[in-house]
């Protein structure tokens, strides 16, 4: 795990090298969870299916080609985390909680109790309002804590 410099100027950031074994390009903001299939070892990484959501790993800091190592994200303040919302006209708080999202690169508001696990939250506000589309994905500022 790569921990910054105390800084007064700067969030608090933790990342860790994972390799990107999706078949595709990881790209910056995507959210990843462990592989865990056959060759579990704690460094592969891959999209999100409903049977490993609880794998969460982090949130790709640069673009990672596959088959290749690069540094996610996992504690920390994010300027762009890629974000599932719907065309339900749901309005979210900064500080709601997200959740990894199945077949998706992204977080989505969580829709499991309070008091359970969340992986990440929004640091400003997410209105679905003039969202013509069944779900999208957009960026948005988020707080990673995937530790």
């Amino acid at each position: 795990m790569l921990f910054k410099r105390i800084s007064r100027a700067t969030a608090e950031t933790v990342f860790l090298v994972a390799k990107n074994v999706s078949g595709s390009t990881i790209t910056a903001g995507y959210s990843v969870v462990f592989d865990v299939g056959a060759s579990v070892d704690g460094v592969r990484v891959t999209q999100g299916s409903a049977a490993d959501l609880g794998a969460y790993a982090g949130v790709a800091d640069q673009d990672i080609a596959n088959d290749a190592y690069g540094l996610l994200q996992v504690y920390g303040y994010r300027a762009a985390v890629y974000i599932k919302h719907g065309a339900d006209s749901s309005t979210y708080s900064a500080g709601s909680g997200l959740d990894p999202t199945a077949a998706l690169w992204s977080l989505a508001p969580a829709t499991v109790a309070a008091g359970d696990k969340q992986f990440a939250f929004l640091c400003e506000d997410l209105s679905d309002s003039g969202n013509t589309s069944s779900a999208y994905v957009a960026n948005f500022k988020g707080f990673i804590r995937a530790l």
